[in-house]
């Protein structure tokens, strides 16, 4: 089975490099709905925030994870993995912005999400 910061990788790391890669139009293309505002540079540099973000994030918790002795600094850790993942999933859920989102899409991301959440709520049960 893969970690809680393994499923925080696999999840986050490849929407970040995406977000900060593509130009807006392809990743728009790919995962909107085109009720959205075409030209929106507000949009596209939240877009890119997001990126850069997930990026740095993908960074400290891979670091995070191979550096951690203890069982208290891996609760943390796990903690703060549950934390992040449960508030992507309620905004997959409630946030208004999602109707713009393809469903399909929607879905997977809140599925991926929701994995990360539990599996780093299981390892926090577990104690590991």
């Amino acid at each position: 089975m893969i970690t809680p910061a393994q499923g925080f990788l696999l999840s986050t790391a490849g929407n970040a490099a995406m977000c900060v890669g593509l130009p807006r139009k392809q990743v728009t293309d790919i995962y909107l709905n085109g009720t959205q505002i075409q030209d929106n540079s507000e949009a596209d540099a939240g877009w890119r925030f997001f990126g850069l973000a997930g990026g740095a994030a993908c960074a400290a918790v891979y670091l995070a994870d191979k550096t951690v002795t203890n069982a208290d600094d891996r609760k943390i850790l796990n903690g703060a993995i549950a934390a992040n993942a449960i508030g992507n999933a309620a905004l997959f859920v409630q946030h208004k912005f999602m109707d713009h989102v393809k469903p399909e899409l929607r879905w997977l991301n809140l599925g991926m999400q929701a994995g990360v959440a539990g599996l780093a709520v299981k390892a926090l049960l577990d104690k590991k």
